[in-house]
């Protein structure tokens, strides 16, 4: 774990927090799709990505930044948004499928726990993946992982000024 490359994330703003996660030309599914702390339209994550994906699958727990985002890309085929709160792997599994999704981003704090129940088949088709964990034990457990799943940690980030328990991981298909 030692020889993988760190990175200091500075600000909620997408350039800042997510320069590592390649999503050119893929589907992505972007977990907790929220505002949070982000002022920049162009800097929050379904429009950030949607730069240069395919299509961007927004999902957040708050019906009011749903509309947010639907009022916003009214008439976009390029995002679909949806209002639902992640409380297992099957939701996970079934928009993968759904809407053959190649690239993950997982933010939902601390609800990233039901993807452990993930299997390596069931991110069978995902190129890119990047896993924000809040604590010590989610930290590990995606340190490990993401590896048996079948990626490769390109970066491990973590957050200025939070503890070190805070971080990102991105990673893709090895």
């Amino acid at each position: 774990m030692n020889n993988i490359p760190d990175y200091i994330i500075e600000s909620e703003n997408s350039s800042h927090h997510y320069p590592y996660f390649e999503v050119t030309n893929k589907n992505v599914l972007d977990l907790g799709c929220g505002r949070w702390h982000t002022y920049d339209f162009n800097e929050l994550t379904p429009i950030f990505f949607g730069k240069k994906s395919n299509l961007v699958v927004g999902v957040d727990c708050s019906q009011d930044e749903i509309n947010f985002f639907e009022e916003k890309t009214k008439g976009d085929s390029k995002f679909v948004f949806i209002q639902q709160c992640i409380n297992n792997s099957n939701q996970v599994r079934d928009m993968i499928s759904k809407y053959n999704i190649t690239a993950l981003k997982c933010d939902i704090e601390g609800a990233e726990e039901y993807l452990l129940d993930l299997t390596k088949d069931d991110l069978n088709q995902i190129e890119e993946f990047v896993i924000e964990y809040h604590n010590e034990k989610l930290k590990q457990a995606f340190n490990s992982k993401v590896v048996e799943w079948g990626f490769n940690i390109k970066i491990r980030a973590n957050f200025a000024n939070t503890p070190d328990f805070m971080g990102v991981l991105f990673c893709n298909k090895i």
